[in-house]
């Protein structure tokens, strides 16, 4: 076999190369997203929270229930208060976890009412260090709740 003298890339070489490029690039801006979001912990605990919240009000509303809410130093409990027989089945106790790197400044028990109503409230949350991380503002009413990251 002869050799030829080569002077560019061949087509499997250039696939290999813009492969790699590409998967450089992934990795970064998937890492972009990761320190832009912030903790992964804490936007999964958010998203829980407003799953759960989501959740409480349509029971509340479907079923007629309240709902007390307990905020405590490692969880965040959602349950039932006063359920009948018929919705028993239909109605858990949510917990949720709170990640490591947030805590709340106190314990709070809330009470969502079956009409819709809550006290109005804050809930202040920190982080490891005890500064203030978050605002959470509850409103009247099953408008729900305001979180604000204090930067």
């Amino acid at each position: 076999m002869k050799s030829k003298n080569r002077r560019g890339f061949t087509v499997v070489e250039l696939i290999v190369y813009l492969g790699v490029v590409m998967g450089v690039i992934m990795i970064n801006l998937m890492f972009i997203k990761m320190v832009q979001a912030g903790n992964p912990s804490e936007a999964m605990f958010w998203r829980s929270f407003q799953s759960a919240w989501t959740r409480m009000t349509l029971n509340a509303k479907a079923n007629n229930i309240s709902y007390r809410i307990s905020i405590r130093d490692k969880d965040v409990i959602f349950s039932p208060m006063n359920v009948k027989r018929m919705h028993f089945d239909e109605v858990n106790v949510e917990r949720i976890s709170l990640p490591d790197s947030i805590h709340v400044r106190s314990q709070r028990n809330m009470i969502a009412y079956d009409d819709g109503f809550a006290s109005p409230t804050e809930i202040i949350w920190l982080d490891s260090d005890g500064k203030i991380k978050y605002y959470q503002k509850v409103q009247m009413g099953w408008s729900g709740y305001r979180v604000e990251r204090k930067e």
